[in-house]
């Protein structure tokens, strides 16, 4: 009777403390208010830059057209070159949520989600580095310097869902194959809502078949059992029921297999290219994929197969496409921390208790200790900056879109054939939804080179421009000032220049 009573007591002193933990700050509060801070408040560009892509414009109009119509959309709504033509909206369910927010609280709820869920990928990723071994100073240093490499991707568009569920389904899968538990099994309805959010879910089927793959080269070795083996298959094959759960079934990888696959896209578009080393940003990129590089080699010493393959596949992909960089840091960087952390361990054996590794080594088992998990204190932070921070964008960027020209010429545009450049057809959606129609917008995957060469067309005034805009029908052309067209449609008999300032021109035709 007395151990029963015992026992009853510590689970009431343990529930008593994990009740506790919640309200109790950390120092991970500290570091998920810090990169808030650092990359949103602190910089007077920081809020907006997260609105320099026009896609966020695009994908708020899809979600205003399915809460409108109560479907999701099968056929083009949006352009008056490719009325009703067949079009994937693949990424419905994170245009309803932007289109909620936007309705709710405008684009600043639109700009807080994509800034808290940035932090919040660096937090997951922070805790997976813990679980994995990594010390505290280590895994924060690292985090930023990833953050830093993956900054030219930070945009409100739905790819910020993609990095936030894969450094989860990272993070489960650390502590699934430490100890498996039932928690595991959420990454299926997970994948599920992924699936609806954006085209990169297929990230997280390729991580559960590298496990697999990797658990299988473990058993074959007797490092381990073919259980995870088996556990890790049935997920895969979960996950991949679970993708089928959306608009358009099967069919959708069909789609994504066609438009990746496509040489036009693959030429034209920036981000699908190999990344070009000439920025800071791509600077941490490559200092942190040659440091996975030379991570493996202890790996294989203990033959952990699932992260060697996870650092070479992901690691080759981020060199075939810029795209796929921000994925790549997200899966390798918390293998080069447990690396780094062991190395820096090794060096206070070599330089003594006394040496200045020996004192890091100390702060950093500090900073380990007090990186508890993150408390309610950083949910009240976030609400009172949603509250009270009066620096949010109420327009897509000024330094990227014509707003006072389209303020000046709504109505116009709004009734009119207008052609412009895609990232502004987009800002057209945004502005004068639901009466804009656009020659071209953000959806490359629907417009691929059947439209897109006659765009590049008549953006440098090739010799077809002027059928090009009669077999559209176009009437008014929203034009960057710097661009060929700009000088053709001048020297042109057949169209007038309505008006202009120092970012865009104004033409209609005659």
């Amino acid at each position: 009777m007395a151990t029963a009573n015992l026992t009853s007591d510590a689970v009431r002193v343990t529930e008593a403390q994990s009740r506790a933990r919640w309200w109790m700050p950390s120092l991970t509060d500290v570091f998920f208010l810090a990169v808030i801070f650092t990359l949103f408040l602190s910089d007077p560009a920081g809020w907006d830059r997260l609105v320099w892509d026009g896609d966020t414009g695009l994908h708020t109009r899809t979600g205003d057209w399915v809460l409108d119509h109560h479907s999701v959309p099968t056929t083009d709504p949006f352009s008056f070159t490719r009325p009703g033509q067949r079009w994937f909206a693949f990424q419905w369910l994170s245009g309803v949520v932007f289109a909620l927010l936007n309705r709710w609280v405008g684009l600043k709820g639109i700009v807080l989600l994509a800034g808290v869920l940035i932090a919040a990928t660096f937090l997951v990723m922070l805790r997976n580095m813990l679980f994995r071994g990594a010390n505290g100073l280590v895994s924060m240093l690292l985090v930023l310097l990833a953050g830093n490499a993956m900054s030219i991707h930070f945009h409100a568009r739905p790819h910020i869902f993609t990095l936030f569920f894969l450094a989860i389904a990272q993070y489960q899968i650390a502590r699934d194959m430490k100890k498996p538990t039932p928690a595991f099994w959420l990454i299926v309805p997970m994948t599920l809502v992924w699936a609806n959010m954006h085209s990169g879910f297929p990230v997280v089927l390729a991580t559960l078949g590298l496990l697999v793959a990797g658990c299988s080269i473990q058993a074959l070795t007797g490092k381990s059992t073919w259980i995870p083996v088996k556990r890790y298959a049935i997920a895969l094959v979960l996950c991949c029921a679970a993708t089928l759960i959306n608009p358009n079934g099967f069919e959708l990888y069909r789609h994504i297999s066609q438009f990746l696959n496509n040489p036009w896209i693959l030429q034209h578009i920036d981000e699908y290219q190999p990344p070009v080393f000439h920025s800071e940003a791509m600077y941490y990129f490559l200092a942190i994929l040659f440091a996975a590089l030379v991570a493996v080699r202890p790996m294989i010493d203990r033959q952990q197969w699932p992260e060697i393959l996870w650092i070479l596949v992901f690691g080759a992909g981020s060199l075939v496409s810029a795209r796929h960089g921000p994925i790549f840091l997200v899966v390798a960087t918390p293998f080069v921390a447990v690396e780094l952390s062991d190395l820096m361990a090794r060096a206070v054996q070599w330089q003594g208790p006394k040496s200045v590794i020996a004192m890091l080594q100390s702060v950093a088992d500090g900073a380990s200790s007090c990186l508890r998990p993150v408390s309610v204190w950083s949910g009240v932070a976030v609400l009172a900056i949603a509250i009270f921070s009066t620096t949010f964008p109420a327009d897509l960027s000024a330094k990227y879109f014509p707003r006072d020209m389209v303020n000046r010429h709504a109505d116009e545009l709004a009734s009119a054939h207008v052609f412009t450049t895609d990232q502004w057809g987009d800002y057209l959606l945004w502005k004068n939804y639901p009466r804009q129609k656009v020659f071209m917008d953000g959806r490359s995957d629907f417009y691929q080179e059947s439209l897109g060469d006659e765009y590049l067309q008549v953006a440098s005034a090739g010799d077809d421009w002027r059928q090009d805009l009669a077999k559209y029908d176009v009437n008014v052309a929203l034009i960057p000032n710097d661009i060929r067209l700009a000088n053709a449609l001048r020297l042109d008999a057949g169209w007038q220049l309505v008006d202009q300032d120092k970012q865009s021109l104004l033409f209609r035709r005659r």
